[in-house]
């Protein structure tokens, strides 16, 4: 499945025109889907380093005078529903790589695997949360699809992994629990810290397995049940913004194009999966707290530059 997937990948690569009416090139495409991909599973906000990259290295932070202000605003409005779409291929890395868990589930529903039937329950008890709260803040959140609240929300994140962390450390706190081991209250406690990755820059993976710390997950388990909860979220976020700005989104975007970025994001998503299982289980998240708060350093210095 994987050669597949690289062969594919390659396929769209050269299929996709590096010019025309996409507002990103094949070469951007391919930048983007590595930093979703990367990120999305790493505690340091997949969406907050596409705003980044974007504007800082695809200089596409602002477009062109010459656009009215309704272009300017559609193609805003594409960007970043695209930002929220290449998320199926992090979605996609998860479906492959615990096929064995989605089996379970799939046997939990007609009653023939205890343990798949009460992941699932728990995961729709973690999703809860976010499926109530976002329809109504979602396009407030939108307006901070900026640079400057990414690294405010970095650095805030960054200092509460921090704290966390030490105290994980503490062995009064030290987690022992598994997944099978989760009640209903303590999925939905989990989903109540996911909400907190709607705010640009503050991480989904990290608000998720704060909250697995907080319930007693050891680090392996949090991170899993994170990755297995991203799954469920991503799809909903994916095919809510598809049905929501279809028609934006083919207006500025060829299909090649997402389909492109959403395969480099399956692949680096799968790699950056099975990184962080093994890393977080031997080294805690420490690490990505100190990366957060450096990186959104240099972005404040940057605009700290253009105000001076």
């Amino acid at each position: 499945m994987k050669k597949f997937l690289l062969v594919l990948t390659i396929a769209v690569a050269f299929l996709t025109n590096s010019h025309g009416e996409d507002i990103f090139t094949t070469k951007e495409s391919i930048i983007l889907g590595i930093t979703q991909g990367m990120t999305e599973f790493l505690p340091i906000s997949s969406t907050g380093h596409l705003i980044l990259v974007d504007r800082f290295f695809l200089g596409r932070g602002h477009f062109p005078s010459g656009d009215r202000d309704d272009a300017k605003a559609l193609k805003m409005q594409a960007k970043n529903a695209y930002f929220v779409i290449i998320q199926f291929g992090s979605m996609l890395a998860v479906l492959l790589l615990y096929k064995r868990r989605f089996t379970d589930m799939f046997l939990g529903l007609f009653g023939h695997n205890y343990h798949g039937r009460n992941l699932m329950f728990n995961l729709v008890a973690s999703f809860l949360p976010a499926a109530i709260v976002g329809p109504f803040i979602g396009g407030w959140l939108k307006t901070l699809y900026h640079a400057f609240p990414v690294a405010i929300a970095l650095i805030i994140g960054g200092i509460a992994m921090i704290r966390i962390e030490k105290s994980y450390r503490k062995r009064w706190m030290r987690g022992y629990g598994r997944i099978d081991n989760l009640t209903f209250a303590k999925s939905f406690f989990i989903g109540l810290w996911q909400c907190l990755a709607f705010i640009p820059g503050t991480s989904r993976s990290m608000a998720t397995i704060i909250g697995g710390y907080q319930c007693g997950l050891r680090r392996s388990e949090a991170a899993e049940y994170s990755f297995l909860l991203g799954f469920v979220t991503l799809s909903a976020a994916t095919a809510y913004e598809f049905v929501k700005d279809f028609d934006v989104m083919f207006l500025y975007f060829s299909p090649k194009t997402f389909l492109l970025g959403i395969s480099i994001a399956c692949l680096s998503s799968m790699v950056a999966i099975k990184f962080l299982i093994s890393f977080i289980a031997r080294n805690g998240m420490m690490i990505f707290a100190w990366y957060r708060i450096i990186l959104a350093i240099f972005v404040l210095c940057s605009f700290f530059r253009q105000w001076a």
